[in-house]
């Protein structure tokens, strides 16, 4: 097998390199990244990267995706990426190839020949991703191209799960045998902190001028982001007369005595909540009632384990979806979120804990 990546998007050379130096073995030499079967070359406007190997491609066709404000929509968002691939791999059986095709084009059984096309999709809630694949195989060989096109758009959150989804190897299965089935594990997203709110422009005014860090204008969607550390952030964006104001956060200890005072007082949020969805995760009954303490609930799909949190687990859709709302008017709204934080993050690894 071989993969080949191309990019032109040059903003995702410091999360590759970041990505790629926590890994043992890195060679680097001039403008060449090698390392464990993988080969990167930086050019000025371009990355370019090569392996034989599909796990690397699993892991580094989601880091190229970048997720920005929808061009007429600013208060959405989308994700995005320019990345194009072409992989060259032993070919299935012709038969196995062909139920999967959305589009055939040309077949010859007995040359082992066949062109055609499918696509892969991978969809949260309104926001989607199709994987368009235009597939060739001859003499035992397949050649395909693969490229990925955005439909819709949603909130920041949403768009985050998404790209969670996205896996090359789902793409590359249906045509080579050379990229195995691991076990199906739970798909865990991000611990999100979020909170949205629309104010006037004075408030936003207000909090910018006092704001000491980083703050981007991104011109293309015409919106003003703080930033708190490289995911975390508070973005604003008119609407009519007035500003909208989106607060997104990836850790509590974000979430200052100052940040909260500036977030009720100059700007008026009430409260926020912390979310986490656990996709493609498989419970059975016992394990949820005696194990993690939920109890059946009147849907007949659902089970539900309120608290501190509430957790809810449809067992048909197998999605776990937790949430907690913190309300900051109160004076230890910081300590109620890395409370809450922290009793999230260890629930869920005792939900990850009942399956192994």
């Amino acid at each position: 097998m071989r993969i080949e990546i191309l990019t032109r998007n040059m903003d995702k050379k410091p999360a590759l390199l970041t990505f790629l130096a926590e890994k043992p073995g890195l060679y680097a030499r001039g403008n060449e990244i090698m390392v464990d079967g993988l080969q990167v070359i930086v050019g000025q406007n371009y990355i370019y990267i090569t392996t034989a190997h599909w796990e690397w491609g699993e892991k580094i066709v989601p880091l190229l995706f970048s997720i920005v404000p929808h061009a007429y929509s600013s208060s959405y968002f989308e994700p995005v990426t320019d990345q194009k691939i072409l992989v060259t791999a032993t070919a299935r059986p012709l038969p196995e190839i062909i139920e999967k095709l959305t589009l055939l084009e040309h077949l010859d059984l007995e040359a082992l020949e066949l062109a055609g096309q499918f696509q892969v999709q991978w969809q949260s809630r309104d926001v989607a991703v199709n994987c368009p694949v235009s597939l060739m195989v001859q003499g035992g060989v397949a050649t395909a191209k693969i490229k990925f096109i955005t439909h819709f758009r949603d909130a920041e959150y949403h768009c985050r799960q998404l790209l969670n989804q996205i896996s090359l190897a789902q793409v590359l299965r249906v045509f080579t045998p050379e990229v195995t089935t691991p076990r199906e594990e739970p798909m865990v997203d991000d611990l999100a902190i979020a909170a949205q709110k629309i104010v006037a422009p004075e408030c936003c005014a207000d909090f910018l001028n006092q704001f000491q860090g980083q703050t981007l204008y991104l011109a293309q969607h015409d919106a003003l982001r703080a930033c708190f550390n490289p995911t975390g952030h508070l973005t604003f964006r008119q609407v009519a007369q007035k500003i909208e104001a989106e607060l997104y956060l990836d850790k509590p200890e974000v979430l200052t005595p100052e940040l909260h005072r500036q977030l009720t007082v100059m700007l008026g949020f009430t409260e926020l909540t912390l979310h986490r969805i656990i996709d493609k995760i498989t419970l059975p009954p016992h394990i949820l009632i005696n194990t993690l303490g939920f109890a059946k609930d009147l849907q007949f799909h659902l089970f539900t384990r309120p608290g501190t949190f509430l957790a809810r687990y449809n067992i048909k859709e197998r999605r776990m979806t937790i949430s907690a709302t913190v309300n900051l008017t109160e004076e230890v709204a910081p300590e109620r979120v890395a409370q809450l934080y922290q009793a999230i993050e260890r629930f869920t690894e005792r939900v990850l804990q009942s399956i192994r």
